[in-house]
């Protein structure tokens, strides 16, 4: 086989080849449809999340060794990796990953701390990585695996022996995902994929030069088989008889052997698929989606939440088609611009003055990049230090919102939580109005506190209906992964809920455990008749409403001297509630002659204890008092509230 250096000095503009924009369109559109379907309840959804991620990024990685070439053994090899290569990568990382940093700070509205330490994890890159960034990880581990995977093809001559080292490599990759990096769980770019890379790389830049000399007959039979392999894969896997998973950005790979074998084949499926698609002409459309997958891969993230927040529609279906849409209405726009007269006399001005511009602009760079990098990887360090003072642990935390309220009272509670690395936001799951599950995101199985918010569609079918969806979840957790133990947070009657939850079915052997449960404003004897617009009028909630201040007293135990029937309800099954649980019970009272946090009195919150105390592990109350104990503003950027349960439930 041909080992010569390729001159890399000289520049030609290539054809570009159809089918491997096929491949790249059909690959982005994977990307989007699994981070769309992120876990989505259903067995059908969940097989095609899986499968989708047995091969797209794998497919990347090889489509970015088609185009490497060998670099002279010199200066001129060595700048055209790092100039030609490396450089426009750094800049489309840094530069879009700025852009996206700011859009999250204003649409999530994070604080300007956050925000300025978010540059720190964009340096230190990897896993560290969510929200709008989250695909971010690829970028650096795809310039650390055209690094590598140049230099291996450049100096390693033999080619089984440049086979050999990247087998090597991906076997290192594959057992550093257990290996922390100086004791921190992530790796500083996510290097040890980079590893992985290596292989898939290689493996396309030899794919790429021998593709052409393969009869198309053969090449259809092996599409063929490989088409089997993927649907009795699919069986496999849907039938619970194999357990192939393949999440690269957490280094989550559950068998080094099907890892090594099942994404080579899936994709090159996928290139004899695009080949066959090439014969019968250029679909324009395709073509374009292939030439911008960059900046779809950028953007989809933030095109999701944003249209989110908006008050759009949040159906899967949906955030496919827009995570796409948008990002390729916005690659067709900065298209036009650059090709107008304006764009073109600006780049012409630029190059005129690029020399000059250099000799100024360079050393200001460095020295503003180098001072940016200690003071952002410094702010980083700290954030993670801050962390340490945490138990940091596998074990979810699940928020239950009140009365007519949604997810922005519960993501208030973990905003200063998920902006110190305290705990991560891993699951939004929603309890439509036909009661089913529509989840988004995945429990990944790291050491990070994840946290999952709870969204009744319907936030006004009261305490019940919430605790039977309360139930319905931690089921779906149970089965979907095995999980053992769980917290529990609750406002206003999510607190009820959760109560409710534990007196009916905290108790079963057949669920995870009810570890430590944070209630907050619990309306358990009564709330308060305040005549507000969304208070029933009829029904059995209008029930609930009954409450008046200093109606009601408590004896020394506890007990209410007026016992209403949601407290009776409870009172009935006082003796189930489960003996491992930690209660922690936070109430307000706005020292205003109410005894009350304006909706629900002190009595009737304090009465938790005698429901639970006999039986839980242990039982706290904490008293907010003032304005910040009103009974909203205990669950909306209150630092009170916010250190004592972050304190309570992961403290060390």
């Amino acid at each position: 086989m041909n080992t010569e250096t390729i001159d890399t000095n000289k520049t030609t503009k290539k054809k570009r080849v159809l089918w491997a924009d096929y491949a790249k369109c059909f690959g982005i559109i994977a990307v989007v449809s699994g981070h769309a379907i992120n876990d989505v309840a259903g067995k059908g959804l969940d097989v095609a999340y899986n499968a989708i991620y047995w091969w797209h990024m794998p497919l990347f990685f090889m489509i970015g060794g088609f185009f490497l070439k060998k670099i002279s053994h010199d200066f001129k090899g060595w700048s055209y990796l790092f100039g030609h290569r490396i450089k426009p990568l750094l800049i489309a990382y840094f530069l879009n990953g700025a852009i996206l940093i700011i859009l999250s700070h204003f649409f999530r509205q994070q604080s300007w701390e956050y925000t300025f330490s978010y540059f720190g994890r964009l340096i230190y890159g990897g896993s560290t990585l969510d929200n709008y960034l989250s695909v971010f990880w690829y970028m650096t581990t795809y310039m650390l695996a055209i690094f590598m995977t140049t230099l291996l093809i450049s100096y390693v001559k033999k080619v089984w022996l440049q086979f050999l080292i990247a087998i090597g490599s991906f076997a290192l990759g594959v057992a550093l995902q257990d290996i922390t990096f100086f004791g921190s769980a992530d790796f500083p770019w996510d290097t040890q994929i980079a590893l992985l890379a290596v292989f898939w790389m290689l493996l396309g830049y030899y794919v790429f030069k021998l593709f052409p000399k393969i009869n198309w007959r053969r090449k259809q039979l092996f599409a063929l088989v490989g088409t089997l392999i993927f649907i009795g894969l699919l069986y496999l896997y849907a039938t619970d008889n194999l357990d192939f998973v393949l999440w690269l950005k957490s280094s989550n790979i559950h068998n080094v052997l099907q890892a090594f074998v099942i994404p080579p084949i899936l994709c090159l499926v996928v290139f004899i698929a695009c080949e066959g698609l090439e014969h019968l002409g250029n679909f324009a459309p395709i073509t374009f989606i292939g030439k911008n997958t960059e900046i779809i891969m950028f953007y989809h993230r933030a095109a999701f939440d944003i249209t989110t927040l908006t008050v759009f529609t949040d159906n899967w279906y949906f955030r496919i088609i827009i995570g796409l849409a948008a990002p390729i209405l916005l690659a067709w726009l900065l298209g036009k611009f650059k090709n107008t007269d304006f764009y073109h006399r600006r780049q012409q001005l630029a190059e005129e003055k690029k020399a000059e511009r250099v000799k100024i602009a360079l050393p200001v760079t460095i020295g503003l990049t180098a001072v940016g990098a200690v003071w952002a990887f410094s702010s980083y360090q700290q954030q993670s230090q801050t962390a340490k003072n945490y138990v940091m642990s596998t074990t979810p935390t699940i928020f239950m919102h009140g009365w007519s309220s949604n997810l922005t009272a519960e993501q208030s509670f973990i905003k200063v939580g998920t902006e110190q690395n305290i705990v991560t936001e891993e699951m939004i799951i929603h309890v439509t109005r036909d009661n089913k599950l529509q989840v988004q995101g995945r429990l990944t199985g790291n050491n990070y506190n994840p946290v999952i918010l709870v969204q009744f569609d319907n936030n006004r079918v009261g305490e019940v209906r919430y605790a039977q969806g309360l139930r319905r979840i931690v089921s779906y957790l149970r089965d979907k992964y095995n999980i053992k133990d769980f917290n529990a947070v609750g406002h206003s009657m999510g607190a009820y809920a959760w109560v409710y939850y534990g007196m009916h079915w905290g108790a079963d052997p057949n669920l995870p455990r009810l570890n430590k449960m944070v209630v907050l404003a619990g309306p358990y004897n009564g709330i308060l008749d305040k005549g507000h617009a969304n208070q029933p009028t009829s029904g059995a909630l209008a029930g609930l409403w009954v409450d008046t201040p200093h109606e009601n007293s408590l004896d020394k135990n506890g007990r209410p001297k007026i016992i209403h029937e949601e407290y009776n309800t409870l009172l009935a099954r006082k003796n189930n509630f489960p003996i491992n649980t930690q209660v922690l019970n936070i109430y307000g009272d706005l020292k205003d002659g109410t005894s009350s946090d304006g909706l629900v009195t002190v009595q009737s919150t304090r009465a938790l204890r005698y429901l639970v105390s006999d039986r839980a592990r242990s039982y706290q109350e904490f008293e907010v008092t003032g304005e910040g104990g009103q009974h909203s503003r205990l669950h909306i950027n209150n630092p009170v509230v916010n250190d004592k349960l972050t304190d309570y439930l992961w403290g060390k």
